[in-house]
């Protein structure tokens, strides 16, 4: 197996050994270049009181102590990833009221979170291989490898890293959120890597310090990137300009500024700002509306209905990152191959919204429930304008994006990526010129997305 499905066909290349190469892979925010190292702990000879104390320690071991230590083994980035699904899933039904979980800020909080602890596993394999300091497991047979690491030097410990970086970002992505948990669950890791076996108090103190320096680098990143500007303007005035909806009729629309927050690949969000909407008399609007009006009087079936309401019960880049999440796990990547995916998808998604915003906002075309309130909807129209919609397009790019991570597996995400983009016609809130545009912009920018993949360094062992 390699690094990823793709690297495998072209190059067959022992996944750790890929990962012995992280000096060349490019970061998102935080560089090499950006670390103190003279703040890191040095890595010394370990002496023997310490191995003993190691040794003393798992004799001791109680049943939540083990059961702390298998929560915190495996993929150092995969925990993290739930515990933040799992909070975007308990805001995501507060809005319109708490607008933390609205569709481009929760994928943007997952973009911030998986580039932070992709910078945090990068740094801490290169100076893996720089130090060569091996797991306390490796060097001592009287200490137990109860994490079942594989054999990779210990110094800084990666689990660590992570947790370091994810609870940085965490303050400045989820405010509303209680940092007391996050900071016990970094204790967790670092208590749990020990007993492990996988990492020295040496190895925890240097991870602690590179993952904090990381998610400071990515916290200030996030505090600039325009997601904290208001929408001051105006509703635009005409026929099928966008106006609140049925049943809250929410004045002030969801992000409407988000078109012009800070991408991470594309140049700007209007990079590939879409053409204006049909007009009311164009034959692709009317051929539109007529299917929404045939939906709307009895024609939507059962299968039609669940998939619309399926792919509307949460914000609709988490759907995807699940998926990114189970296959992750199917291929066996490792921490750093697994995490450089993640990020590749979750940056797709984002930038996908901000491009999809961008056009929304500047063309605010008004919903099929605007153009004809008699519509029957399988759910409430969400507050902001139709075009393109938000689903068809971070889909597309989702599945370009997992495509190439995952060639095996293209042919089901892109069926995965229609389902999303057609749910929303069948739902009644969208036109069918808005998924198929949308469509499109996803694909570029899911393509956009690829071409940076291709030339980050992970898969030629050069950044560029």
């Amino acid at each position: 197996m390699s690094l990823l499905l793709a690297a495998c066909a072209r190059e067959p290349m022992d996944p750790l050994a890929r990962d012995a190469e992280a000096e060349s892979w490019r970061a998102w925010v935080a560089p090499m270049s950006s670390l103190d190292m003279s703040v890191l702990p040095p890595a010394t000879t370990v002496t023997a009181a310490e191995v003993d104390a190691m040794v003393t320690r798992q004799h001791a071991l109680s049943a939540s102590d083990r059961a702390a230590i298998a929560r915190w083994s495996g993929l150092p980035s995969l925990p993290w990833t739930r515990y933040t699904l799992d909070r975007l899933g308990f805001y995501w039904p507060l809005l319109p009221d708490i607008r933390i979980a609205t569709p481009v800020r929760a994928a943007r909080v997952m973009a911030v979170l998986h580039t932070a602890m992709y910078d945090a596993l990068r740094a801490t394999w290169e100076i893996k291989y720089r130090v060569q300091r091996p797991q306390p497991w490796m060097a001592h047979a009287a200490i137990a490898n109860l994490a079942q690491e594989a054999r990779v030097p210990g110094y800084p410990d990666g689990h660590v890293a992570a947790a370091a970086a994810a609870v940085e970002v965490l303050r400045i992505v989820l405010p509303a959120a209680d940092s007391v948990e996050w900071l016990a669950m970094q204790r967790e890791v670092e208590r749990a890597r020990y007993d492990a076996g996988a990492a020295y108090m040496g190895d925890i103190a240097a991870a602690r310090a590179i993952g904090a320096h990381v998610g400071r680098l990515a916290a200030l990143r996030a505090q600039v990137d325009g997601s904290s500007a208001l929408w001051t303007g105006l509703f635009p005035s005409g026929d099928l300009m966008w106006q609140p909806t049925p049943p809250r009729r929410v004045q002030v629309p969801f992000d409407a500024t988000a078109g012009g927050w800070k991408t991470w690949v594309l140049p700007r969000g209007d990079t590939y700002r879409l053409p204006a909407p049909p007009t009311r008399s164009a034959p692709r609007f009317i051929a539109s509306l007529s299917e929404l009006r045939t939906l709307s009087a009895g024609k939507r079936t059962i299968e039609q209905a669940d998939a619309a309401r399926k792919w509307a019960t949460d914000a609709p880049s988490t759907a995807w990152e699940e998926y990114s999440l189970q296959v992750v796990t199917k291929y066996h990547l490792t921490p750093l191959a697994a995490i450089r995916a993640q990020a590749l998808v979750s940056v797709a998604m984002y930038d996908a919204f901000i491009a999809c915003w961008d056009s929304k906002f500047a063309w605010w075309l008004a919903r099929p429930i605007t153009a004809d309130p008699t519509l029957k909807t399988a759910f409430s129209t969400p507050p902001f304008p139709s075009y393109p919609s938000g689903h068809s397009t971070i889909s597309a790019a989702a599945a370009e994006v997992l495509g190439y991570l995952y060639p095996l597996e293209r042919g089901r995400f892109k069926a995965l990526a229609l389902e999303a983009s057609l749910s929303r016609v069948w739902g009644g809130v969208h036109y069918r010129f808005d998924v198929e545009d949308g469509e499109a912009l996803g694909e570029r920018v899911g393509q956009h997305v690829v071409t940076w993949a291709r030339n980050d360094g992970a898969e030629s062992g050069s950044s560029r």
